[in-house]
């Protein structure tokens, strides 16, 4: 399996892909091909929506009839190469660090590019050796290079060209596929980068890169300073990405007394007096940084979930901060094996804008008699297969917006004068105007879903986001099994495995909604997310008062209670608000308005 791939342009669509797997590295010329809408008579392959197509050497994304042109070439190698293949790789080597350097102003882009500061130190572990090593400025000639009982090689420089130049040597002797530091790619990494073009000169600098290749890009992406051939993982990202928990500080002190019990080492002051004063306390303190960032890992295991991720999708593990790169690779790997050929992003997606999210419940503060909870697993995964939504299975929508806006289902256009006219816009943005009974008819006998919004797509052909997600959840099972199985026999390396897995495909299955609203998303739109969005709310709504009706003829015994919706409970005159359950009452035979479900201990 690969670790990682690097595309550089050669000529025309072209590339040399430069591969490195576990059986070593390689260089590959590939021909980026793209899919042409034709004739009948000259396809070779079909689109998502039926199209005739076959592939051409030649194209460009302006072409309105080019399909699976606009993936990056590098993870459209991979998902040609690997297809629906997921399998991790297993010879990584990772490289844990941590670099300290003289203080000095306020780190933004700028100082950081300019980096004026010396650095002190540079700290390392190598997690398959299982060696640690620091190189560290010693002017004062008060170290010996040393290997202590505890296996850390101790490298002591006279000046900073020697630091930086022996780091470069260490740095190549292990070749990392992954190097892993906290809050790195915005500092560690730039930094260390900046600094060596201005001590060792910028073809120095690019020995960090195993091809000689480091790519600048703006401030604003995913990775500052890439390192091409090397993998790049910054676990303070990392944590924010797959960690739930409302941290109150993102230091790594913080993050390291709260999930392994480490703090980083005190001192009096600030660094560059640590520094001058007790250098091996200092020596120590680079240390402990690295190995927090170590036992995190241990702990968490955020760069094996990070593999899984990757592999799903066919892209490089520093990519995995991206919002849709994931599910696009996995999405397009599959549609591949199924001989079906990836359309390419909507080159006229809906204007963005805010939609309504889900749903609120806000209870009136008290103190109740009982409450009960309703929780509905997989809501938003659920909505898109009983619904079937896709955007290929899309085939209208109502644009009257005080329709709209009343979150409609299909009672709802019943419960409406059928000679009621509306405004109807279908796949090609063409708008007509249709009676309530015509379009009921037609969503009947087409059988047609309606979404909450008002969306309808076609139930006779599955969306490829209702198989996948079908696809997944099964796979989640299979592995949840087999992890059972795996801890049962005593083989927790493998149930560990296992775990992973599953929990891949957790996160899979509840992030596709949020790709869904992103206009990079070439399965999704804006609309989509609104249908999955307002009609959750809908049946949050329904469910909550089904619920309520049944627990009060239980509590209360043969008391009957009239269950009473205020006019405008699933009909909010604004698309973008929640709801509030506490416009929801009830009445008791007393004729006492009480709140939806709840009784207060002291009326």
């Amino acid at each position: 399996m690969y670790k990682k791939a690097f595309a550089r342009r050669i000529k025309g669509n072209k590339h040399l892909i430069h591969l490195w797997t576990d059986e070593g590295y390689e260089k590959v010329e590939w021909d980026n091909q793209a899919y042409i809408e034709c004739p009948d008579h000259e396809a070779t392959f079909t689109g998502l929506n039926g199209e005739s197509l076959k592939k051409t050497k030649y194209w460009n994304n302006e072409d309105t009839r080019i399909h699976f042109g606009d993936m990056p070439a590098h993870q459209k190698f991979l998902v040609e190469k690997y297809g629906i293949n997921d399998t991790p790789s297993t010879t990584h080597r990772e490289l844990f660090f941590d670099i300290e350097c003289e203080m000095g102003d306020a780190l933004t882009p700028e100082y950081i590019q300019s980096a004026p500061k010396r650095i002190t130190s540079i700290a390392w572990y190598d997690k398959q050796l299982d060696q640690w090593g620091i190189v560290i400025l010693d002017e004062k000639n008060q170290l010996k290079h040393t290997k202590t009982k505890t296996n850390k090689e101790i490298i002591p420089c006279k000046d900073e060209t020697e630091l930086l130049s022996k780091f470069l040597e260490r740095f190549r002797d292990i070749d990392p596929d992954i190097i892993v530091g906290w809050n790195s790619d915005y500092f560690d990494i730039p930094y260390l980068y900046y600094r060596l073009c201005n001590v060792l000169g910028q073809d120095f600098a690019r020995f960090l890169s195993p091809i000689g290749y480091v790519r600048e890009t703006p401030w604003y992406k995913d990775q500052f300073i890439q390192i091409c051939g090397v993998e790049s993982l910054d676990y303070m990202r990392l944590h924010k990405k797959y960690s739930w928990a409302d941290e109150p500080s993102m230091r790594l002190d913080a993050i390291g007394e709260k999930y392994v019990g480490m703090n980083k080492i005190e001192y009096e002051g600030n660094l560059d007096d640590l520094f001058n004063s007790d250098i091996n306390k200092f020596i120590k303190y680079n240390f402990v940084d690295v190995e927090i960032l170590k036992l995190l890992d241990e702990k968490l295991d955020y760069l094996a979930l990070t593999k899984n991720l990757s592999h799903k999708g066919k892209h490089n593990y520093s990519e995995v901060y991206a919002n849709t790169k994931t599910q696009d690779g996995a999405i397009s790997a599959y549609l591949l094996s199924q001989n079906i050929i990836p359309p390419s992003k909507d080159r006229n997606p809906p204007e963005k804008r805010k939609y309504a999210g889900g749903y609120l419940f806000c209870p009136q503060a008290g103190l109740y008699n009982y409450m009960f909870d309703l929780d509905l697993t997989s809501l938003y995964p659920s909505i898109i297969m009983t619904v079937n939504i896709g955007k290929e299975t899309m085939v209208a929508r109502i644009i009257d917006s005080d329709l709209r806006n009343n979150r409609l289902g299909l009672n709802d256009l019943k419960s409406k004068d059928p000679k009621e006219e509306i405004l109807i816009e279908n796949i090609k943005r063409k708008r007509t105007k249709v009676t309530i009974g015509d379009l009921i008819g037609f969503i009947e006998k087409n059988n047609w879903a309606i979404s909450a919004n008002g969306v309808m797509f076609n139930t006779n052909r599955e969306s490829v986001l209702s198989t996948i997600l079908n696809k997944w959840f099964n796979e989640r099972v299979l592995y949840k099994g087999k992890m059972k199985e795996a801890y049962k026999s005593g083989n927790n390396e493998l149930g560990a495995a296992y775990h992973m897995k599953q929990y891949t495909m957790k996160i899979l299955l509840n992030s596709l909604y949020g790709a869904t609203a992103l206009g990079s998303f070439r399965y999704g739109n804006i609309i989509l997310s609104e249908a999955i969005t307002l009609s959750g709310q809908r049946i949050i709504q329904e469910s909550a008062l089904s619920a309520n009706t049944h627990m009060n003829k239980v509590i209360r015994g043969s008391e009957k209670l009239n269950i009473v919706k205020t006019p405008d409970i699933n009909r909010d005159p604004s698309p973008f608000a929640s709801g509030s359950i506490e416009n929801e009452r009830y009445s008791d035979s007393n004729g006492s308005t009480r709140i939806l479900g709840r009784d207060f201990v002291n009326k």
